[in-house]
């Protein structure tokens, strides 16, 4: 027999075997550090601009991490709203920080001020004054396309105060605005054209998150809400309509939606905060 080397007494079991697998699996491990934070990177801007659900039961707990910290959402309100609309964001002080200005205020450096908002809200339904001017209107067209939300609110900003020849959002800003001016009724712009109705909003969209647990406002069957409201054309997905009530059941657009690559805008044909409801639901969804 012969005496075995100190080298081969001193090599544990499995000898080199022992030792390539152990850096085998040292370098797969490396190799996935940067695929699992791409994936993670992926969902947070996924879920932060919408582009997947946040209520499945594996994104839900992920969404949620997510927001863990978030800051009050900033909101800015351009014109005059409704008392109603007040209300609801006073009443959410807790995840709403909101302004209010004019567009007048808003004439220099109209950019560097909206950068400031998450959400912007045009809504001059409280005044006659309906203009926005080109620049302002192109700072808005901006924001949205950066990825940030906009609320317009029945005929606010359909003029401009430079000219009278532009009717409607197209001119002024663009196409992010989801609805248009294009019907003409009796000679004049239906978006000009304001009409009181009776009758119930309905839900077009079943799954969107601003219509969730709402199928028809009054929900009581005897009861109907009288809408300010204009005929415009849709340029965006319908969410919700309003139906007249009586013999013509005559429907109009109540709540639309236009999505763009990362922002989105809402147009609203009435007052939203007559639907308390879905104004928060609303609020939720862009946030």
């Amino acid at each position: 027999m012969y005496p075995e080397s100190q080298d081969a007494a001193a090599a544990p079991l499995g000898g080199e075997d022992y030792g390539s697998s152990q850096s085998n699996i040292a370098t797969h491990l490396e190799g996935l550090i940067p695929l699992v934070l791409i994936i993670i990177i992926g969902l947070f801007l996924a879920l932060k601009f919408d582009v997947i659900d946040n209520t499945t039961p594996i994104i839900g707990p992920l969404a949620d991490m997510i927001n863990i910290g978030d800051e009050k959402t900033k909101m800015l309100i351009i014109g005059s709203t409704s008392q109603e609309v007040i209300d609801i964001l006073n009443d959410n002080r807790d995840i709403i920080d909101y302004d209010l200005k004019t567009t007048q205020t808003l004439e220099r450096n109209p950019e560097d001020q909206l950068a400031y908002y998450s959400i912007v809200m045009l809504d001059q339904s409280e005044e006659a004054n309906k203009e926005v001017s080109k620049k302002l209107g192109e700072a808005v067209q901006k924001f949205v396309k950066n990825g940030g939300k906009l609320i317009v609110v029945k005929d606010s900003g359909i003029r401009r105060p430079d000219t009278f020849d532009v009717i409607g959002w197209k001119n002024t800003f663009g196409d992010v605005v989801p609805v248009d001016c294009d019907r003409v009724i009796n000679n004049q712009p239906s978006c000009t054209n304001r009409l009181v109705v009776s009758g119930k909003l309905y839900r077009e969209e079943e799954k969107h998150k601003i219509m969730e647990g709402i199928e028809i406002f009054p929900a009581d069957p005897l009861r109907n809400a009288t809408f300010e409201t204009f005929d415009v054309a849709v340029n965006g997905k319908e969410i919700a309509y309003i139906q007249s009530s009586g013999i013509d059941r005559k429907t109009y657009p109540a709540i639309v939606e236009k999505q763009l690559v990362i922002g989105k805008s809402i147009y609203f044909n009435y007052n939203p905060g007559i639907t308390r409801g879905i104004f928060e639901s609303t609020l939720d969804y862009l946030r």
